[in-house]
């Protein structure tokens, strides 16, 4: 039990950290890196990530049924399974090798307008570097997972914590002395291989893990596979969303758009772990709701969590439409200014998903979620399609709104559709959402005429205490007119404890 409570606060620590890190990072980078070497970074690891999908979802399978046959105390088992989980990763680590070679050459001579010999010699070095480390971290969930499910949560995160720390130092470091992006991949390398061999050592020397194959479970291993498929299709998604258009804009235009768009990536990646931190407490009780098939205490469920995540969505939201640009530019520079537009695009399209992603949940525990796979990875192809054609003539600003446009299309309209005929009382649902948001505006349009009216010099001081002051009186807004006693409660009991 003092693992499992060591674990959660460990969490909030590396949530916390790759927060404030993730957000030192980037301007730090930029210091040593020019817009072109960021860009071009960004553009390879966009490449890479498409190889990234490959874990297809083994390791949360791999501490599934190991965490079973710990419970079992079945010895043989465990080290059959093991056995059988390394032949899967080593065949993995092999098609990685293999289709690294095939993405490289297909990819690579739609860049040869807008990068330049030297860019496309570096873009090789740092590709190359990039797929080694994917061969060494993919295999490595294995001990991750080992440990996750002996339950030995406090080696887990901590060495995690170590490594989130470590790697920006030891990057800087090695960038003040060499600026180059390959000195950038290798360090990271580095630290991930350190990574790898410490949970390789504790799983084998500490925990004694075993990898013995005394049978081969064919029946097994299609088990593992198809459990793992739907969750491999969502990847695929993920991944065409949010990495393809740096591929097409660098395709089509070049690195500097790339590093712009990057960003805005990158805000909406933070945008969305809040929304998603809320609803994932709710899958164990979900679970058991749709084993006893009570559809009204999950619609009560899906309202709850819906208003609670459209309160944290929209405070983030209301603020970036006001202090973004502040925000940008003290955080990248002014040249980075067209990245707030883009956010802003994605932001607006992901508010109903965010406040709806406990519907994902509801999905999963019943075991309905193939056809949002399918049809969201239908409409992340489709977008793919339309951008490619309109980023040339219109630049970055048309591949943002085809993403905005197509996440609206598939997980605002087809989703609610499908929502609805599983027997979600979608239409209770934005009766009580949208009431919610009349009272929002009185502190958004007191801050904007505010911000009108009154020129203030853009500092860190100055941009904190306006956000400061927008959120207390948001949060005031939001007691008075829409918490309801269930909120308030919630409230007084987190602070409550905060005083203990």
């Amino acid at each position: 039990m003092n693992q499992r409570k060591a674990g959660v606060i460990l969490s909030y620590i590396s949530m916390g950290l790759n927060a404030i890190i993730g957000f030192i990072y980037i301007p730090m980078l930029l210091i040593f890196l020019s817009k072109e070497q960021y860009g071009l970074y960004q553009l390879v690891g966009s490449m890479v990530a498409y190889l990234t999908i490959m874990d297809f979802g083994l390791a949360n399978t791999t501490v599934r049924y190991y965490s079973q046959l710990l419970a079992k105390k079945d010895i043989k088992g465990q080290e059959n399974l093991l056995a059988t989980m390394l032949r899967l990763y080593t065949a993995i680590s092999c098609l990685i090798a293999v289709c690294s070679i095939v993405l490289l050459y297909v990819l690579l001579p739609f860049y040869t307008k807008t990068l330049s010999p030297a860019e496309l010699v570096t873009a090789k070095y740092v590709y190359w570097i990039m797929i080694f480390n994917l061969m060494i971290v993919i295999p490595g969930h294995i001990f991750s997972a080992i440990i996750q499910a002996h339950e030995k949560f406090t080696f887990l995160k901590i060495t995690h914590i170590l490594n989130i720390i470590l790697q920006p130092i030891l990057v800087f470091t090695i960038l003040h002395f060499k600026a180059s992006i390959v000195a950038l991949v290798v360090v990271q390398t580095t630290c991930n291989i350190s990574l790898f061999l410490a949970n390789a050592y504790y799983s084998i020397f500490k925990l004694k893990a075993k990898f013995h194959l005394y049978k081969w479970e064919g029946k097994f291993v299609k088990e593992i596979l198809f459990f793992s498929f739907f969750i491999f299709l969502n990847a695929i998604m993920d991944q065409i969303y949010w990495k393809t258009g740096q591929l097409i804009l660098g395709a089509v235009i070049g690195t500097v758009s790339v590093a712009i768009y990057s960003v805005a990536i990158q805000l909406t990646m933070a945008y969305m772990g809040f929304s998603a931190n809320i609803s994932s407490v709710f899958l164990p009780k979900l679970s058991a709701l749709a084993v006893k098939n009570d559809l009204t205490e999950t619609n009560n469920i899906f309202i709850k969590v819906g208003r609670l995540q459209f309160y944290v969505v929209m405070l983030i939201f209301f603020g970036f439409l006001l202090f973004g640009k502040q925000f940008i530019n003290l955080w990248v520079g002014e040249s980075f200014l067209p990245a707030y537009y883009y956010t802003l695009l994605f932001m607006g399209a992901l508010i109903i998903p965010l406040i709806q992603n406990t519907g994902i949940l509801i999905l999963q525990a019943k075991n309905k979620h193939a056809f949002r796979a399918i049809i969201f990875l239908i409409i992340a192809i489709l977008n793919v399609i339309i951008s490619i054609p309109l980023a040339k003539k219109y630049g970055a600003m048309a591949c943002a709104i085809v993403t905005a446009s197509c996440l609206l299309l598939g997980q605002v309209l087809i989703i609610n559709i499908y929502y609805k005929k599983l027997g979600i009382s979608i239409i209770k649902f934005w009766k009580e959402i949208l009431k919610l948001f009349i009272p929002m505006i009185l502190p958004v349009g007191s801050f904007i005429l505010f911000l009108n009216y009154f020129s203030i010099q853009n500092n860190i001081s100055n941009l904190s205490w306006q956000i400061v002051m927008f959120v207390i009186f948001y949060s005031l807004v939001l007691w008075k007119f829409d918490f309801n006693n269930y909120e308030k409660n919630l409230v007084l009991s987190a602070i409550g404890k905060l005083k203990k």
